[in-house]
């Protein structure tokens, strides 16, 4: 499968993914984030001329650093004695369920926008 083909599954993945988002408690940061995955994915392919490393790798810091405040959250989750919890329910009636959730939304924007620093464009 050719770069520009993945790039463009990306892109819809994290436009679904930010789509989904208006029941977050807050959606408009989750937007924000998938959002910026996606216009990444889309705009290297159209602008393939252009270096996007910095813009990138930015990126990938801010995600990073923002991972580490839910490392307590997903502690939680492995000391919890009920783990179907986090893929059950939409409402999370604990306050690790989300917080876990939230890093592993970021973990993968941070795959993706490691696949995009990456990529090259045939």
């Amino acid at each position: 499968m050719n770069s520009k083909r993945i790039h463009f599954i990306i892109a819809g993945l994290f436009i679904v993914f930010a789509a989904v988002q208006y029941n977050d408690p807050d959606p408009w940061l989750w937007i924000l984030i998938y959002g910026a995955v996606a216009l990444v994915a889309i705009v290297k392919v159209y602008f393939s001329q252009v270096n996007f490393t910095p813009l990138i790798l930015t990126l990938l810091l801010i995600l990073l650093f923002y991972t580490f405040t839910f490392i307590p959250s997903v502690l939680d989750f492995f000391e919890s004695s009920n783990k179907s919890d986090l893929v059950g329910k939409m409402k999370a009636e604990d306050p690790w369920i989300e917080g876990t959730r939230e890093f592993g939304g970021l973990l993968i924007a941070i795959i993706a926008l490691n696949y995009l620093k990456r990529s090259k464009i045939n």
